[in-house]
C-alpha cells in the first residue's frame, strides 16, 4: 500500500521519457507511480488527493541565495521597497523608537537607483545625527557596499579582520565595501546554536510557501557574531530534530585560505550530509557589483578611470581553486565584471590540468557581463553558469548606465549559454531580489520589469521559454548538486519532492506568470505547505 496518491492533476514531469501524467504514487517519501488517473483508481493509499485539474511540477531548487542573510535582515530592518533617503533614515529612527535598548542597527536592502529623490548613500552625518553612541550600518541591495556612522566605520575599521581591508573602508564617508561590510558582524553579540537554527528555520518556512523544496545557500559567513562552525552545527541539528522542511546544499564560502584549510582538516567534502542538509562547493567572491562600480571589468566604467575590484589576485585565487579541485570540491565563483570571469576561468583551467577529474561540477555565480569567448572558455570547461532572471527587473536601467551599449549586448546571456549547452540554473541571490520562483519564471520568459516594459523585452533575443525557464529551477539545478538521480523530475525512485500551482503556467499570458501562486509543496512525500 502507497503512502499517497496523487490524482486528477495536470502533473508535468519534466522527464522527457514522460512528459506528463494525470497521477503520481508516494511511498516511504519517494515517486513510485506515475502514470492515469485510471491505473490510480486501481492502487490502494492511505490517503488519496485530489488535485482539481492543477498544475504539479517538481519541486523547486532555487540554487543560488543566501538563506541566513534572508532571515537575519527580516529580523532587522528590511529596506528593498523603499524609494528616498529619507524613508531609510526614517527606518533607522522607528527601529529605535520600538527597540530603545538597542546596542547596534542593522538595515539592508536600499538601492539608491530606485531612490524618487537623491539618487545617493546615506551619509555619515545624516547616521550621527540619528545616534552616534551605537554602531549603524546601512547595506545596499546588493550586498557589497555600505553606509555606516562614525562609530561603526570606525569600529570596523579597528578589528585586527579588518587589517588588510585599507581599500575597503573609507573612514572619510564611512562608506565600506566587499568583506569589510561582514567585519560589523564582529559587533554583535554572538548568538547561541539554538539561535541560529531559530534564523534558519525562519528562512526555511519562508522558501517551501514559494514551493522552494530545496536550496543551494551561501550562509557560512552570514550570522553575525558566529563563525562556520556554528553554522553548520546548527543545520546538522535541525536536520536530527526533524525540522528542515526543505532541503540545503550548502555553497560553502571562505574568504581566508587559512580557514579553508581548516575546514577541510575537519574532514568536510563535496556532497558530505544526510538527505535534507549537505555540504556543497567552495563559494568564493571575486568582485562586487555594477550598482556599487564594483564588479571588475577590462575597461573603465564610462566617465571614470575606474575598473571596479578584484578581490583576490590570480595567485590567491589559483591557490583556492587548486586545492579545491585536489580535494573533489567544486568552486563556486560570484563574478559579474568580465575582468573576474577571466582570473576564474584562468584558474580553474590550472585546477583541471594540474588534478584532473571526470565530475568536478565547477560554477560562475551572476555571470553577468560575459563576452563569446568567456562563454566558449565556459563551455569547453564545463563551467555551470548560477544565474539570476529575477535581476532583470532592477538591472536593466543599471546597466545602461554602467557600461556601453555594445557592452550591454553581452548581458545575461541566458539563450546563448543554454544554446551552447553551458549548464545554466537559476536562483535569486536572495535577500537581494525576492525568491519568488514564479517572478523568476516571468523574468527568464519576459525580459521586462514588473510593469511589463520594454515592450518586447530587454534584449528580447536571450529570453527563455517557460519550460527552459522551469529547467533552470528542477532539472537542470538537480544537476548542478549532484542530485539528478535523486530529484529535479518526477520519476519513479526519485524523492517525492513536489510542488502545486494554482494556474498552468505553460497556457497562460507570460505577463501573469510572476502573479501565479502556490497551492501545495510536498517534501519527501509530505506536505509542509498548504495555501
Amino acid at each position: 500500500m502507497l503512502d499517497r496518491i496523487f490524482y486528477n492533476g495536470l502533473i508535468k514531469t519534466m522527464n522527457e521519457d514522460q512528459p506528463v501524467a494525470e497521477a503520481v504514487g508516494v511511498k516511504d517519501g519517494r515517486i513510485c507511480f506515475v502514470g492515469s488517473n485510471e491505473e490510480a483508481a486501481e492502487i490502494e493509499a492511505m490517503e488519496k488527493v485530489d488535485l482539481g485539474g492543477k498544475l504539479m511540477l517538481p519541486g523547486f531548487n532555487e540554487a543560488h541565495m543566501h538563506l541566513a542573510t534572508y532571515s537575519f535582515t527580516n529580523s532587522n530592518i528590511a529596506m528593498h521597497k523603499f524609494t528616498s533617503v529619507q524613508e531609510c533614515l526614517d527606518s533607522v529612527k522607528k527601529r529605535l523608537e520600538d527597540k530603545p535598548e538597542s546596542q547596534w542597527i542593522f538595515g539592508r536592502g536600499f538601492n539608491e537607483d530606485l531612490f524618487t529623490d537623491e539618487r545617493r548613500y546615506p551619509t555619515k552625518e545624516e547616521l550621527d545625527a540619528i545616534r552616534d553612541d551605537i554602531p549603524i550600518m546601512l547595506v545596499r541591495s546588493c550586498g557589497h557596499v555600505a553606509a555606516c556612522n562614525t562609530l561603526a566605520v570606525n569600529k570596523i575599521a579597528n578589528f585586527p579582520e579588518a587589517a588588510d581591508m585599507g581599500r575597503l573602508i573609507d573612514l572619510e564617508t564611512g562608506v565600506v565595501t566587499e568583506a569589510a561590510t561582514k567585519v560589523f558582524y564582529k559587533i554583535i553579540n554572538e548568538p547561541t546554536v539554538e539561535e541560529v537554527e531559530e534564523m534558519l528555520h525562519f528562512g526555511l518556512e519562508q522558501l517551501v510557501k514559494e514551493g522552494i523544496t530545496m536550496c543551494q545557500s551561501d550562509d557560512l559567513r552570514a550570522v553575525p557574531g558566529a563563525d562556520w562552525r556554528k553554522v553548520l552545527a546548527a543545520f546538522k541539528n535541525l536536520e536530527k530534530k526533524g525540522k528542515m522542511p526543505a532541503r540545503v546544499y550548502e555553497q560553502s564560502q571562505f574568504i581566508k585560505f587559512e580557514e579553508f584549510e581548516k575546514y577541510l582538516e575537519a574532514g568536510y567534502r563535496n556532497n558530505q550530509g544526510g538527505e535534507f542538509f549537505r555540504v556543497g562547493p567552495l563559494k568564493l567572491i571575486e568582485d562586487g557589483s555594477l550598482g556599487a562600480r564594483t564588479a571588475a571589468l577590462t575597461k573603465p566604467y564610462p566617465g571614470t578611470d575606474k575598473q571596479g575590484i578584484l578581490l583576490f589576485t590570480q595567485e590567491e585565487l589559483d591557490q583556492f581553486v587548486i586545492t579545491a579541485q585536489a580535494y573533489n570540491i567544486p568552486v563556486a565563483v560570484h563574478c559579474i565584471g568580465d575582468a573576474s570571469m577571466d582570473v576564474t576561468l584562468n584558474s580553474i583551467e590550472k585546477a583541471k590540468e594540474m588534478y584532473p577529474s571526470d565530475d568536478i561540477r565547477h560554477g560562475i555565480v551572476h555571470a553577468q557581463l560575459t563576452r563569446q569567448d568567456i562563454l566558449d572558455r565556459m563551455e569547453a570547461l564545463d563551467v555551470i553558469a548560477y544565474i539570476q532572471p529575477v535581476f532583470v527587473g532592477s538591472d536593466m536601467d543599471i546597466v545602461a548606465e554602467r557600461v556601453d551599449e555594445e557592452w550591454m549586448k553581452h548581458t545575461y546571456a541566458w539563450k546563448t549559454m543554454d544554446n551552447m549547452g553551458i549548464l545554466t540554473v537559476g536562483g535569486s541571490d536572495a535577500p537581494v531580489e525576492s525568491f519568488s520562483i514564479m517572478e523568476n519564471i516571468y523574468f527568464a520568459v519576459t525580459r521586462q520589469k514588473k510593469n511589463g516594459t520594454p515592450e518586447g523585452g530587454w534584449l528580447p533575443e536571450e529570453k527563455l521559454t517557460v519550460e527552459e525557464a522551469v529547467k533552470l529551477f528542477t532539472v537542470n539545478a538537480a544537476k548542478s548538486c549532484y542530485q539528478e538521480d535523486d530529484m529535479g523530475m518526477i520519476k519513479n525512485g526519485m524523492r517525492a519532492d513536489l510542488v502545486v500551482l494554482n494556474e498552468n503556467i505553460f497556457e497562460i499570458d507570460p505577463n501573469k506568470i510572476k502573479d501565479v501562486t502556490v497551492a501545495q509543496t510536498i517534501t519527501g512525500g509530505k506536505t509542509v505547505y498548504l495555501a
